[in-house]
């Protein structure tokens, strides 16, 4: 199984931390898991009948079950999931037991080494289990469509055993004139050549025999007689189980012809008749230039077929493909030549409509999407009631690249969720200001780029305040993105936009260096400044990144404990390789660590069996709802307990309101953040010594 895949898991074990810990132990591993933590008998057969699973792991007893009881339930279901048992001591006795019981093997205690290699050895079996199923039915199946080729083929193909016909398709009963396949079974294929050319035959013959596959003209006869000039090619076969000879005939006929054919079908999908991927790529490729040269415009149809896969699982892959073929021919016939049509991927169509008129477009947009959901498919007595949906975009002047149309025109298409509608690609866009203005995704991406080039981004520090007095000057480093008419854009707004045109790494750097010269201003002012600067996960996985910074700390002559340098909590979670690597580097370097919006994932504490920051800062959610309860209240004062253990400084962000500032002082937390205390400022010097 793809090691990027989550592991589904299902954990029969009565401690609640020690489930963690395996899923703590897997996730270390490098294997993602989605796991579940088995209460009952009941519970088992609800989570095994619901949704596939991968591994169970299982302690002897648990939850009022064993693992005896277990295995046999998983059995009696019929499910493929791999068990190992986890043993509560190191007798090697009990590996026997356990395998007795049903279990693929047993881990004795705390070798959690020898466990990892057990679930790696059960999860890859397990998908050689998977691959061998899957492969059996598409082996079934290819079978089923091979003699539908065979039926259907223009090409006059038969399989010969000793001479004789065991089967010929009916292309090759109409090449030689016959009325049925059965006139042909008993007539040796030497009675097909003319006398002319049997001597070559035999010679043929032999040749193929000492040599294998080959190919050559022949003058062949049909049943009234008449000649027929052929090329001959065989080549061995199976058909039944039993080993014989293909026999393929092509009818002779002029060159440009041939050529011509031969580019209709290259240019075609067999299946539904309209034009291929490949061809229609072509055609829009095409479609692009002329667009941005203002010679012609089109609109792009992304026509996806709503829950396909549905029709497959109920239909079978060949009738699936019946009524795909249906469906194109049905939607082919609804629209006129002028335009390209194609079938673009297993379950989608697409259309290169031929100009620019957004109304008409659309207009018949809905026809097809209308016609399509009024249409009945009748496959081997069933009948099938299908919609589509159909996403548009233009193709213009300012048109991007083919692939971004493509894909422009998928998302419009996937807009809303119970598809059977038409909707037109519309551009991502950020409201600011009191008038609502728009600004669409690829207008942020030039601020952007124009504000990097020109250093015109903005830094603003909020300060981070001591809850016990001390008179530290911490602030949070946050960026903001000026647009044309003086509008600030908070990350929120433009972060998304920079990562699609692949600028977080600039960005980061830029904010660091632009930090470190704000910082040294003001302590050389007389300042003690300590900044914390959110990174993003580029740069944590960037290995150019942490000898980028030791220069730059080195070139800048600051004490290292003036730049704390902040990761976000889905991101530590989400590369955590990587950012257990990271903080290391940053330790090595004397810089110190934060974790930021800390407390949202499943098991926040998780990350600090890996990672060793200086700083946990909680994220503005439990600020924000402190007030509700005194239950809420105990819950934060026992998480800030429990992460001052560890040795870290707490501090909450998103303070807004100052009923909470007695609260949060109860809860031991150390500093605190939001805009009831400050706005972000424009500069480093908001007054620590004040009362709050």
């Amino acid at each position: 199984m793809n090691t990027k895949d989550p592991v589904r898991l299902l954990i029969l074990e009565q401690s609640q931390n020690r489930a963690e810990e395996l899923i703590v132990l897997l996730r270390t591993a490098g294997r993602a898991t989605r796991a579940h933590q088995i209460e009952s008998e009941a519970d088992l057969a609800r989570q095994i009948s619901d949704q596939p699973w991968d591994l169970l792991l299982a302690s002897g007893e648990a939850n009022g079950m064993t693992a005896e009881s277990v295995i046999n339930q998983i059995r009696s279901a019929e499910k493929d999931i791999p068990i190992i048992m986890l043993a509560d001591n190191r007798d090697p006795a009990s590996i026997t037991e356990g395998l007795k019981l049903g279990a693929r093997d047993v881990a004795l205690a705390d070798d959690n080494e020898r466990l990892i290699l057990l679930i790696e050895r059960e999860l890859d079996n397990l998908a050689v289990r998977r691959a061998k199923r899957k492969a059996d039915v598409e082996l079934r199946e290819t079978d089923r469509r091979n003699q539908l080729l065979l039926a259907s083929s223009n090409a006059a193909i038969a399989y010969v055993h000793e001479g004789m016909h065991i089967y010929t398709n009916r292309a090759y009963v109409d090449l030689f004139g016959y009325e049925d396949e059965d006139e042909l079974a008993g007539i040796p294929i030497i009675d097909l050549i003319a006398n002319a050319d049997q001597d070559k035959f035999k010679k043929f013959l032999k040749s193929y025999a000492d040599n294998g596959g080959d190919s050559d003209e022949f003058t062949c006869v049909d049943v009234d007689g008449s000649n027929i000039l052929t090329t001959l090619a065989l080549s061995p076969a199976t058909y039944d189980g039993e080993s014989c000879t293909q026999v393929i005939f092509r009818q002779m006929v002029d060159d440009s012809e041939l050529e011509h054919r031969i580019k209709e079908i290259s240019s075609q999908d067999l299946l539904t008749g309209l034009f291929n991927r490949q061809y229609f790529i072509e055609a829009l490729d095409t479609a692009v230039d002329q667009a941005l040269e203002g010679k012609q415009n089109y609109v792009l149809f992304y026509i996806q077929i709503d829950h396909f896969s549905r029709v497959r699982s109920e239909a079978g892959i060949s009738n699936s493909d019946l009524v795909l073929g249906e469906i194109a021919s049905f939607i082919r016939n609804m629209v006129d030549d002028a335009h390209i049509m194609a079938r673009f991927g297993d379950d989608v169509l697409a259309l290169l409509f031929n100009g620019s008129e957004r109304e008409e477009a659309a207009a018949l947009a809905e026809q097809i999407r209308s016609g399509v959901e009024g249409h009945l498919c009748e496959v081997s007595g069933k009948n099938f009631q299908l919609t589509v949906s159909i996403g548009l975009t233009l193709v213009s002047e300012s048109a991007p690249t083919s692939e971004e149309i493509i894909s422009r025109a998928h998302l419009a298409s996937e807009a809303v969720e119970d598809g059977n509608v038409v909707n037109f690609y519309q551009p991502k866009q950020v409201t600011v200001g009191d008038d609502g203005k728009a600004l669409s995704s690829e207008h942020i991406k030039d601020l952007l780029k124009k504000a990097l080039a020109t250093n015109t981004l903005k830094l603003v520090f909020q300060p981070i305040i001591s809850l016990h007095g001390e008179d530290e000057e911490q602030y949070e480093v946050l960026l903001r993105l000026i647009e044309d008419d003086g509008h600030e854009l908070n990350p929120g707004q433009f972060m998304g936009a920079a990562e699609e045109a692949g600028l977080l790494e600039k960005i980061d750097r830029w904010v660091i260096l632009q930090s470190i010269k704000r910082v040294a201003r003001q302590r050389s002012s007389g300042g003690k400044g300590k900044v914390f600067i959110n990174l993003s996960h580029k740069s944590i996985s960037d290995e150019t990144f942490l000898p980028w910074l030791s220069v730059a700390f080195k070139a800048a002559k600051l004490p290292s404990d003036a730049i704390i340098l902040q990761i976000h909590e889905n991101d530590a979670t989400s590369y955590i390789k990587q950012a257990t690597r990271f903080c290391k580097g940053l330790g090595q370097l004397h810089c110190k660590a934060s974790i930021n919006h800390f407390g949202c994932s499943l098991n926040p504490f998780n990350l600090l069996k890996h990672l060793t920051p200086d700083y946990v800062k909680l994220d503005g959610s439990f600020a924000q709802s402190i007030e509700d309860s005194e239950e809420k209240q105990q819950e934060l004062a026992e998480m800030i307990k429990s992460l001052q253990a560890t040795g870290v400084l707490t501090a909450i962000s998103g303070v807004e309101s100052p009923n909470v500032l007695a609260l949060l002082w109860q809860t031991g937390l150390n500093y605190i953040q939001g805009y009831c205390l400050s706005e972000p400022l424009d500069e480093m010097d908001y007054d620590f010594s004040e009362d709050f």
